[in-house]
């Protein structure tokens, strides 16, 4: 049985034998309400399939299908990020049909738009298993969606992986349901230890009203009250809301040193713009990644956002310095003409990476065996790291950096330590 509760942090780095990165195009699409959305660019890595390749396909096709559901947000505010993880999912489809499937039978990706709904989530998880018979599940990245159908999942023994970071859906003790990304439950001590040692006293939050938002608040909150921390205010907005200037003047108005931002990607430039328009120049804290994206809307409005994370996202190939990252990004590009903007694809495709492990651990497509085989992997590589799921809780996360946004650039807060720009935003905290 899944251990529950806080889990400590403990993992270990080595190197598994990744996927070869090559890409080509073309999927299958059901459920939901669009179809995914068709690459931009369909330029192969490669001029052709390499003869192995093509002998792997044969015999993967060959061995029959493991049919693969993928629930995302496709339509809607968070279309984009779904989108993002439809699109690693398929790359990793065809990279591991190309080196003949899993276990010898090929890998059929379903796509389906849960437009990030709840209720909408069920439905779907309802026709992935009873009519179109599928076998494992990647998703959702809404985790309130996770939350509402992972149930299903878990009664049918399907291994299934959201792709969410709210603690929420892993604490339900189900053994089939598996996070290969970051729980914010994990990171968000790290983030209090930090205020703990600038000294913060004082800190105001904003938060959205889905599931990882809530949690991530709750936890702050929290958190916040064993560190003696004081909240001034808390304020929220509904999805779909553009306009935060009341909220911004309550936030400022109440004095906090640092503002914690709990919201999806979307909503991220947006808030970081009103909060300095409206002048509050300090230290804010994302619940997770602020995403490249963001940062190209908000542009200086971004520095001094800082984040506990895995990874980063990036504007072009050449700013990774991560080799595994960089081969991921360059196969990513190469299919779909662009980079991912959401790191949403970075969590899906872990997530095809240690279902495939464990898989291949379990030497069987059964549910049940994937399952056991899931909780022994350690030291699987993916574009988190090494990842190790023996811990008994079903997370393959445990540690992660804490990064920080200046002159529109991430760096490490190691590097940012005593820079001119952490100086500026510690004294427009009140922390020098």
């Amino acid at each position: 049985m899944r251990k529950n509760g806080k889990r400590f942090w403990a993992a270990t780095m080595s190197v598994m034998m990744a996927a070869a990165l090559t890409a080509c195009s073309g999927g299958n699409t059901a459920g939901g309400n669009t179809q995914a959305a068709a690459p931009s660019s369909a330029a192969p890595a490669a001029d052709k399939a390499s003869e192995a390749g093509e002998t792997a396909g044969e015999a993967a096709a060959e061995g029959g299908e493991y049919i693969i559901g993928c629930p995302q947000p496709l339509t809607g505010t968070n279309a984009q990020p779904g989108e993002c993880a439809l699109n690693a999912v398929k790359l990793a489809e065809k990279q591991f049909n190309e080196q003949g499937g899993i276990n010898g039978k090929k890998v059929v990706v379903l796509s389906y738009d849960d437009q990030g709904l709840p209720e909408e989530a069920v439905k779907l998880a309802t026709r992935m298993l009873q009519v179109d018979k599928c076998e494992a599940i990647i998703g959702s990245c809404i985790s309130s969606c996770v939350l509402s159908s992972g149930k299903i999942y878990n009664d049918a023994k399907i291994p299934t992986f959201g792709t969410g970071t709210s603690p929420t859906w892993m604490q339900q003790g189900w053994d089939y349901v598996f996070r290969a990304c970051q729980n914010n439950d994990f990171a968000l001590p790290l983030v209090v230890n930090k205020w703990k040692e600038l000294g913060v006293k004082k800190i105001a939050t904003f938060a959205g009203q889905d599931d990882a938002a809530v949690a991530g608040v709750n936890t702050i909150t929290e958190l916040c009250k064993e560190a003696g921390i004081e909240i001034t205010t808390s304020e929220s907005y509904a999805e779909g809301n553009t306009d935060f200037s009341g909220q911004v003047a309550k936030i400022i108005s109440s004095n906090p040193e640092v503002v914690f931002i709990s919201t999806f990607g979307p909503t991220q430039p947006l808030i970081a713009k009103q909060l300095r328009q409206f002048g509050f120049n300090g230290l804010c804290f994302t619940k997770d990644l602020y995403q490249v994206d963001a940062l190209q809307v908000a542009g200086a409005a971004s520095n001094g956002m800082a984040f506990a994370y895995p990874y980063l996202t990036y504007s072009s190939v050449d700013e990774c310095d991560d080799p595994f990252i960089k081969e991921f990004l360059s196969a990513y590009e190469a299919e779909y003409g662009t980079l991912p903007v959401s790191d949403c694809a970075y969590r899906a495709y872990d997530s095809m990476l240690v279902l495939k492990a464990a898989a291949e651990a379990a030497g069987s497509t059964d549910g049940e065996a994937i399952a056991q085989a899931v909780g022994t992997l350690s030291n699987i590589q993916t574009l988190a790291g090494a990842q190790d799921f023996t811990t008994g809780d079903g997370e393959g996360l445990h540690e992660f950096n804490i990064f920080v946004i200046d002159d529109e650039k991430y760096m490490t807060w190691d590097k940012w330590d005593g820079t001119d720009g952490y100086k500026a935003v510690m004294e427009a905290s009140g922390l020098q």
